[in-house]
């Protein structure tokens, strides 16, 4: 008889691994085709790979054939034939009960409790269709929640799928790689978007300072980040702790406060901002060629700590970083105790992305602020001395008009 193969079909059936191909052939030609080709009228829908054996080494084939009043019918019978297949991988299971499921619900039919009640043709029973992700899972012996992560990733990253389907890959695996890149993805155009807005607000809106205590400053909205370098001097410790309870205010959800250290009371420093906030990590502020004499323990230090925390019970969510910053030299043109632009620069790169909202609760000159107009930031701070503000406001609004 003459036998058509059709291509979608034939699609339907996993390939054998070709070791398996390789012994099929091999028994088919010691002791011929014992199993005969099923077919719907002229269509093949059992036996392609023994066809195309058989007709290459001209073996003689017999045929029998199945009833099914439609072509969904035959798909339904050819995947369930499938079902009992050595080596047949989990996601090939799941994918032939899944796009039977497909077919099952289109036909409206009810699935019954066997395969052979499922696929009889004698059945004219129209209820309908059940095919819940339970009865899918059943059928592939696979847990449903194995069945939910199968659907995202054949829904979501097909070429992912085909990779479980051959095995080199679990189910579990595809869809957590699914997830990561559908997060990623998420991310990337999150981030687009905020730079977009960003850039659409005029450079005289992108940072605003004011003169106050910082117990006292409320920041035009909550930021993703807080950057500054308070004083180091002991009498200075207390803003340590006022940082940390202001912080938890000023940082959004998923925010962290970068706050630049002296070594000399960094231990009392730590346990100041522990009170309030959690600690996240310790970075470091290189400054080589540039050390600073700590005579008191005889040191010369070419290293600041930059204390990484964040709010209290929160987890951080932004970017990855690196935890060594690096300034190329001094600048203390502006403030005596100013940081250089360069490691300024260097923090923002590593930390910040466009469109952020930066918070400086010590502006000082305002390097954090021209660092952070350049890094496409909106720019907010504080700073007591109204000389101070006057500076940094023009160092900033020149940045945001070069």
């Amino acid at each position: 008889m003459n036998i058509t193969i059709k291509p979608e079909l034939k699609a339907l059936i996993p390939p054998l691994a070709e070791e398996e191909r390789k012994q099929l052939e091999t028994n088919i030609k010691a002791d011929g085709c014992r199993e005969p080709l099923v077919v719907w009228n002229d269509i093949l829908i059992d036996g392609h790979n023994r066809y195309e054996i058989c007709t290459r080494n001209d073996i003689a084939f017999e045929t029998t054939h199945k009833d099914f009043e439609t072509e969904v019918d035959a798909r339904i019978w050819m995947r369930e034939n499938q079902m009992g297949r050595r080596n047949l991988t989990k996601a090939w299971s799941v994918d032939l009960q899944l796009e039977n499921k497909k077919d099952l619900l289109a036909k409206g039919n009810k699935t019954q409790g066997t395969r052979t009640d499922l696929l009889s043709q004698n059945d004219k029973k129209s209820e309908p269709a059940h095919n819940t992700q339970a009865e899918v899972a059943k059928a592939a012996g696979v847990s449903t929640g194995t069945v939910g992560m199968a659907e995202q990733v054949k829904k979501k990253a097909p070429a992912l799928w085909e990779k479980a389907k051959q095995g080199e890959v679990s189910i579990s695996a595809a869809y957590k790689e699914t997830k990561k890149k559908e997060r990623a993805l998420e991310i990337a155009e999150a981030r687009a978007e905020m730079a977009e807005k960003a850039e659409t607000i005029k450079p005289s809106d992108r940072f605003k300072i004011e003169c106050c205590d910082l117990a006292d400053y409320t920041p035009p909205e909550q930021v993703d980040l807080i950057i500054t370098d308070p004083p180091y001097p002991r009498e200075f410790l207390p803003c340590f702790e006022t940082l940390a309870i202001k912080a938890n205010e000023w940082l959004k959800d998923g925010g962290i406060a970068i706050i630049m250290s002296g070594q000399a009371y960094l231990d009392q420093v730590y346990s100041m901002m522990s009170k309030h906030m959690d600690y996240y990590w310790t970075g470091c502020y290189y400054t080589p060629g540039q050390p600073t004499p700590l005579r008191h323990v005889n040191v010369n230090t070419t290293w600041k700590p930059l204390l990484i925390y964040q709010k209290r019970s929160d987890k951080y969510t932004g970017r990855i970083f690196g935890d060594v910053c690096k300034s190329d030299g001094n600048d203390k043109d502006h403030h005596k105790w100013g940081q250089s632009i360069s490691g300024m620069d260097d923090i923002l790169n590593k930390f910040a992305l466009p469109g952020q909202t930066i918070l400086d609760p010590f502006v000082g000159a305002g390097t954090t602020g021209v660092s952070a107009i350049k890094r496409g930031c909106i720019f907010y701070g504080c700073e007591m001395l109204e000389e101070n503000v006057q500076i940094s406001t023009s160092r900033i609004g020149d940045e945001c008009h070069d």
